[in-house]
């Protein structure tokens, strides 16, 4: 019966479970925390964070790579004179990726500044600058969740196109659009490697897309993943059980007290590679006949893929018009494949 009386006058009934009451429900009872916690702030930009930054001087970013001669395994006659068949060299590619703005407005009342600079906010000192904090981080994520998404979606604009928005290309944006046969690979001038999974993680498709790399003089160190593939690694190389040959193997910490089935770094004939988890990396649980459409995983090297940025991420405030404060946050920015061959994407990768 005390029970009763204490969830008396309550609207609805409580979803929390039995004697739990509804939040704020018993306002002269409460014992509210002065702290704000938000999941969306754990949600790291794993390929953002990680990549190098550098400067944009212009909204077409642009730059150049080349290649060395052919290697010949011929000898030449003692004394030969110089032939003008010899005189070559490697034409230079100029790359080249669109400036995207990306910009996040808002505004919150005086008065809910007021509210919290009293303290009646709880975990918000100033409600203003919480929100300025949050636009940023949202900001940021946005950068990352373009460059690991589906498809390419370049639009450039120009004087006559106002009204069209400047997307630049994602890592996407250097895979050939056409899909080949499950474990094809398909490579190509100016185009990153790319290998179709066609299904879930394999690791023998995996080495296959590495050795491609290798052989061609690239030395990815970074292998991005969505959760769900991470996980398909972990399971693939530690095992579950004894079945087909496959030995369940447990890892221990050096007291032998601590499980741990995790896969953080792999090493190959290939060379070592992180595995870096991102949580906007697009997942798939079907395999497409689009190989810009599916789930996919990025093998690259960290240095040579960067963030550009014509306009830093910052906030700008805005003198209010009414009985609030306004503001935005804003940046400039574009991607860099300093060289496309330092990419492999492994597509159609379901989990």
């Amino acid at each position: 019966m005390a029970q009763a009386g204490f969830l008396a006058g309550v609207a609805s009934p409580p979803s929390l479970g039995a004697g739990v009451p509804a939040p704020g429900a018993e306002s002269n009872r409460e014992d509210l925390l002065d702290f704000v916690l938000n999941l969306d702030k754990e949600k790291a930009a794993a390929v953002f964070v990680a990549a190098p930054k550098t400067v944009a001087n212009g909204m077409n970013h642009e730059w150049l790579t080349e290649g060395l001669p052919a290697t010949a395994t011929g000898g030449r006659l003692e004394g030969n004179d110089w032939g003008s068949a010899t005189a070559t060299m490697s034409a230079r590619t100029r790359l080249a990726n669109a400036v995207q703005t990306l910009q996040f407005d808002f505004s919150v009342s005086m008065d809910q500044v007021e509210y919290s600079r009293k303290g009646r906010t709880p975990g918000v000192a100033n409600e203003y600058e919480h929100q300025v904090q949050n636009h940023l981080l949202v900001l940021e994520q946005s950068v990352d969740a373009r460059a690991v998404a589906l498809g390419t979606s370049v639009a450039s604009v120009s004087a006559s196109a106002s009204s069209v928005s400047a997307l630049m290309g994602a890592i996407r944006n250097w895979q050939t659009s056409a899909t080949a046969a499950t474990g094809t690979l398909q490579s190509g001038a100016n185009v990153n490697y790319s290998l179709n999974i066609s299904g879930a993680w394999s690791r023998a498709r995996y080495l296959q897309l590495h050795e491609a790399m290798f052989t061609a003089g690239a030395n990815p160190n970074t292998l991005a993943v969505d959760p769900g593939v991470k996980s398909d690694i972990t399971t693939d190389i530690l095992g579950e059980d004894a079945t087909a040959g496959r030995v369940r193997q447990v890892h221990f910490d050096s007291s032998q007290t601590e499980f741990t089935q995790d896969i953080q770094y792999m090493r190959t004939d290939y060379g070592r590679v992180a595995i870096l988890v991102d949580r906007f990396i697009p997942t798939a649980a079907l395999s497409t006949a689009n190989a810009l459409a599916g789930g996919a995983f990025f093998l690259y090297d960290r240095a040579k893929v960067r963030f550009a940025f014509w306009r830093p991420m910052r906030h700008y405030p805005i003198p209010p018009t009414g009985d609030y404060f306004k503001g935005y946050v804003h940046c400039g920015v574009t991607l860099e494949e300093l060289h496309p061959k330092t990419v492999g994407i492994g597509y159609n990768v379901t989990t």
